[in-house]
């Protein structure tokens, strides 16, 4: 990114660091109900005229699609980066530890162009459809002209999500 490249921060689900624990669950199970049990999420949003998602068939909402995809996923907290920063595929949390959170965002970072995502779409892909069809759909959309991030990130922000030290 130093170079003014665009990159794909494609995280392993376990390198992200988090304390909240994504599941697949409608409103109506929610922490309050359950006694602080995990899942601690209520679904996704995210924004499907975004050309990210443009080759992926979705709705604006979680749906069984989205299942394979959460299953295999860990939500990253990004309550640490700026505030007009809006994920492409945003975690909705509970409402009683409302978090910023999300699965795939981007920014602009140093003189690059930085994609990141926080879902398994590297493994046994030859048996995932709906994975295979994610991964295409976000890298035809780094490929374009169209990937433009205009919120400015730090390397440091982005590292804070992660396990990892520096």
């Amino acid at each position: 990114m130093a170079e003014g490249k665009t990159v794909w921060l494609m995280a392993d689900p376990s390198t992200v660091k988090t304390n909240v624990k994504l599941g697949f669950s409608s409103i109506f199970w929610n922490t309050s109900w359950i006694g602080g049990q995990e899942p601690h999420t209520l679904g996704i949003l995210c924004k499907p005229k975004n050309a990210a998602l443009g080759d992926f068939p979705t709705e604006y909402h979680s749906n069984w699609q989205w299942w394979e995809l959460i299953s295999s996923a860990a939500t990253m907290e990004m309550d640490a980066l700026p505030g007009n920063l809006s994920p492409i595929v945003q975690v909705v949390s509970d409402w009683f530890d409302p978090k910023k959170l999300g699965l795939v965002f981007e920014a602009h970072v140093g003189k690059g162009k930085l994609l990141v995502t926080s879902m398994d779409l590297k493994n046994n892909m030859d048996k995932r459809a709906v994975a295979r069809q994610m991964r295409a759909s976000l890298l035809k959309y780094l490929k374009s002209d169209a990937f433009k991030p205009t919120i400015e990130c730090t390397s440091n922000q982005i590292l804070g999500l992660f396990k990892c030290k520096i």
